[in-house]
């Protein structure tokens, strides 16, 4: 049996900091935030094998990536997965999965540790011991002391394969995920014509003496099936069955997820909380866990079996299981013929909030040094590096002899190399091209560390008295590691790519030295823990490159030198670019695929850019806030995208196209504390889980309006004259599913169609308009798969654009059978050629200045007509 650990999240802006623990062909993950989904699918890491999920701690980072996982595992596999954490995860699973992302095969289980410690037994008796961090108590200030961070330990175990639920209570919040910043005060919008819906979340959670809890049985299922599209509307002033009240309830339910054939809801039971449940809530602020296997077992030797004369089979197998024989009245013992049995090697995961919670820990474990330290080979380290900076921190785990000390957040640092080599392959082959159209990733560091910024000042303060500075990498080219060495604190800040160079070529002849700094990997680095005799790091494996290229370089070479006719037209354009280029407006494409994230084509997510300061997303799926790192020219410009988004619209309640905005809010947040939050246009159906969110993780109100006709918002542009009207539209998908026509002087008029059929309303809104962006799911072929899924094909997205006389047509939404570029149709009539010639096909990382729109069509037809050749 092979026990191994892989780190499979390094940066907050690509895959958060995660582990996957591999044991006897089934994986347990440690945190699964944006992407986790799409990098293990990337490099074939079977999600479908994933059994567990341990959880630290509960924000957005860690679990940004949790439901688009477990939809897809829904989708190919019927298992069973536990879930493990902190409150209020299963609160968090409950409302999901009962308002938006039904699942209909896999079985969740979920187990919120709270007063004990239970422990968590996996096949071949590997056990995973959480750790739980409370709140601050009063405690000497010397970490060594036994009395300071003792807690008591009591033993239990939990097995996966138990139906049992032991933690009750998910309507408690758990309040040390989020931490408050003062607000500024409210944008007033300038005015709402027509029919104006204001919800302001904080008026759902008014405080009242009996409680309120919500509904989860009853709720419907919008998107799941084609005839539920068409479903009785709610009423959005009736809000009373969907306030969330965490801070009065006076008994909680407990909610078990009992399998229903037909809708696999949860269902409630009458079983109260113990008392002291809130009390619990409070102090847990987090878990680390200790992974511990079993023995080694020592080799057996035959020829010191021969010797004694003992035949060979069942007595062999006896001894090897440590048992006695006995033989001629001999008895003969494990002993005689074995090696000593190799006590089984453990590994601690570390992820820490704030210098509270690192004395805590520290006095825990020095409380129990044999328990947790004995046979300790490795220590991953997901916390940011103002923790893992920290003087005492440091001297502590350190200078433990003979343990590895893994640094998995590497967030404070530019990415080194890319999670999606297949997406950066094609993207690098046409920025090649077409440089100022598909935009890639430049180095630069970002300015502070992503992952600790949401700490309090106060904390901050203490651990900066507490850290030493910065950390420069260096690499090592023999294993793939990286070393990490004390800076002086002006390290802190922007580099440059000529720093980016120097720092490879002197790492190279900087040794480590052992118990001096951590070990820093490169993600899909392996640790081997179990058998013993096999313990090693492996690289083999590991990520490598930043700008990959996994095409055929001669082919591709080929094909480039027999169309030089055609890279005549994209040198000609790149020159006439030069001189005309404007950065806005413009369209950023961040992702062009449906449904699930691909190897070519993440979910969907558009960002119209319509001044420097004042954008609007339409849609954001999971991942998004990766694509447009990945597209920023600089840490500056990714910054300004995102303090420049003032309005995001959301089409309907499918995953795929809103998942990505929580984490794009969280990280606004840790960015500009005291901006106000985005205008958020939002279906009503997904009303219960941005309620929730805001409760668990923001101090402010969240401005909501909710996606219905006859709605019209006019905001102000800047501190300009200039104004964007924006006007939702029903479109003919799921329940409550929109389009969007937004106008103004600067862009004109722009229609979104997002996920429908061909419908009136989207003819009637994109009449005459200069930009409609179409779905096109489907090609031509599988137009009955279209009509039932309620999605477009090619050909009848261009039929629309034809009707309704728009000056460009994009396509977008493509079906992720179609990776690289989508099907081409061969013109069937004069009016399809007319409408091809004013179509672009859209793909991610695409920018696309509007004063150049009306041109691009014609260079993407070479495109593509070239992509076809060489793909």
């Amino acid at each position: 049996m092979e026990v191994y650990i892989q780190m499979v999240g390094w940066h907050s802006l690509a895959v958060p900091p995660s582990l996957r623990l591999f044991v006897n062909g089934e994986c347990t993950l440690f945190n699964c935030g944006e992407n986790i989904q799409r990098f293990l699918n990337e490099y074939k890491l079977h999600v479908a094998k994933i059994r567990n999920i341990c959880f630290t701690k509960i924000n957005p980072e860690t679990i940004g990536g949790l439901i688009g996982l477990l939809l897809t595992i829904d989708n190919i596999a019927d298992i069973d997965i536990t879930i493990y954490g902190p409150k209020p995860i299963e609160q968090i699973i409950n409302t999901i999965t009962c308002s938006f992302a039904k699942m209909k095969n896999i079985k969740l289980k979920i187990h919120e540790f709270c007063e004990n410690n239970f422990q968590i037994v996996l096949k071949g008796n590997i056990t995973i011991t959480p750790i739980m961090i409370r709140e601050k108590k009063k405690q000497d200030n010397d970490i060594c002391n036994k009395s300071g961070g003792e807690m008591d330990y009591k033993k239990s175990q939990i097995i996966p394969e138990s139906d049992k639920t032991h933690c009750e209570g998910t309507n408690n919040l758990h309040r040390g995920a989020g931490i408050k910043h003062e607000s500024s005060g409210e944008t007033d919008l300038d005015n709402f014509k027509k029919r104006r819906l204001w919800v302001d979340c904080q008026d759902m959670h008014k405080e009242n003496d009996q409680g309120e809890k919500t509904d989860l049985k009853n709720a419907q299922d919008e998107e799941t099936a084609p005839e539920n599209a068409q479903g009785d509307k709610i009423d959005p002033e009736n809000a009373q069955g969907d306030k969330i009240d965490q801070k009065n309830s006076k008994s909680n339910k407990i909610l078990d997820k009992e399998k229903d054939p037909n809708r696999g809801t949860y269902k409630e039971n009458g079983n109260k909380t113990k008392s002291g449940d809130d009390k619990v809530n409070k102090e847990l602020r987090g878990i680390c866990y200790l992974i511990e296997c079993p023995e080694t077992i020592g080799k057996f030797h035959v020829e010191k079996a021969k010797k004694l004369n003992i035949p060979s089979g069942k007595y062999y197998g006896i001894l090897k299981s440590g048992k006695s024989i006995t033989i001629n009245n001999k008895v003969i013992k494990p002993e005689d013929v074995c090696d000593k049995n190799i006590n089984g090697r453990k590994a601690l995961v570390i992820d820490l909030e704030d210098i509270d919670d690192t004395k805590y820990l520290l006095g825990e474990i020095s409380s129990r040094e044999s328990f947790y330290l004995k046979n300790l080979e490795y220590i991953f380290h997901l916390s940011c590096e103002e923790i893992t900076n920290m003087e005492n921190y440091k001297k502590f785990f350190l200078n433990l002899k003979n343990v590895k000390n893994v640094k998995c957040n590497q967030s404070n640092s530019y990415l080194n190399v890319c999670p999606f080599v297949s997406a950066a392959s094609l993207n690098n082959f046409l920025s090649k091209l077409l440089p100022t159209i598909f935009l890639k990733y430049k180095l630069d560091t970002p300015v502070y560390d992503i992952s600790n910024l949401s700490s309090t000042n106060d904390n901050r303060k203490k651990m900066k008295n507490e850290t030493e500075g910065a950390n420069l990498l260096t690499v090592d080219k023999e294993d793939g590691s990286i070393y990490q060495n004390r800076a002086p604190p002006s390290a802190y800040g922007f580099t440059n790519n000529d720093n980016f160079s120097d720092t490879q070529e002197t790492g190279n002849d900087i040794e480590c030295e052992q118990n001096s700094s951590y070990l820093v990997y490169n993600p899909l680095s392996k640790f081997v823990l179990h058998p013993f005799h096999k313990i090693n790091i492996c690289t083999d494996e590991a990520l490598r490159d930043l700008y990959p290229n996994i095409f055929n370089s001669a082919k591709t070479s080929n094909i480039l030198k027999e169309n030089e006719n055609l890279l005549e037209n994209f040198k000609n354009f790149n020159n006439k670019i030069t001189q005309n280029y404007s950065e806005y407006p413009s369209f950023y494409f961040l992702g062009t695929g449906c449904s699930m994230p691909s190897t070519f084509r993440n979910v969907s997510g558009i960002i119209l850019n319509i001044e420097k300061n004042f954008s609007v997303v339409l849609d954001f799926g999971e991942g998004s806030l990766y694509q447009l790192y990945w597209m920023s020219q600089s840490w500056i410009n990714f910054s300004e995208a995102i303090k420049s988004i003032k309005i995001v619209f959301i089409s309907h309640a499918h995953a795929d196209h809103h998942m990505g905005l929580y984490y794009l809010l969280h990280m606004r947040k840790i960015l500009f504390p005291h901006l106000d939050e985005p205008l958020i246009l939002i279906p009503l159906t997904l009303k219960k889980w941005i309620c929730l969110y805001r409760e668990l993780f923001f101090d402010k109100p969240i401005k909501i309006l909710y996606n219905e006709e006859n709605l019209e918002v006019k905001q102000k542009i800047n501190d300009s004259n200039n104004f964007v009207f924006l006007r939702p539209f029903k479109v003919n998908h799921i329940k409550e599913s929109y389009g969007i026509k937004i106008e103004s002087k600067t862009i004109g008029s722009i229609v979104y169609s997002a996920d429908t059929r061909p419908c009136d309303n989207v003819k009637m809104f994109s009449k005459n308009c200069d930009i409609l962006i179409h779905e096109a799911t489907f090609d031509d072929e599988l137009l009955e798969e279209a009509i039932y899924k309620k999605h477009s094909t090619t050909n009848e997205a261009m039929q629309i654009g034809l009707e309704v006389q728009c000056k460009t047509l994009i396509l977008t939404h493509f079906s992720q059978r179609y990776p690289k570029a989508p099907k081409l149709n061969k013109p069937s009539s004069t009016e399809i050629k007319e409408i091809m010639n004013k179509t672009i096909y859209s793909f991610d990382y695409m920018c696309i200045p509007l004063n150049l729109i009306n041109e691009l069509p014609h260079y993407f037809n070479i495109l593509l007509n070239l992509l076809e050749k060489i793909f």
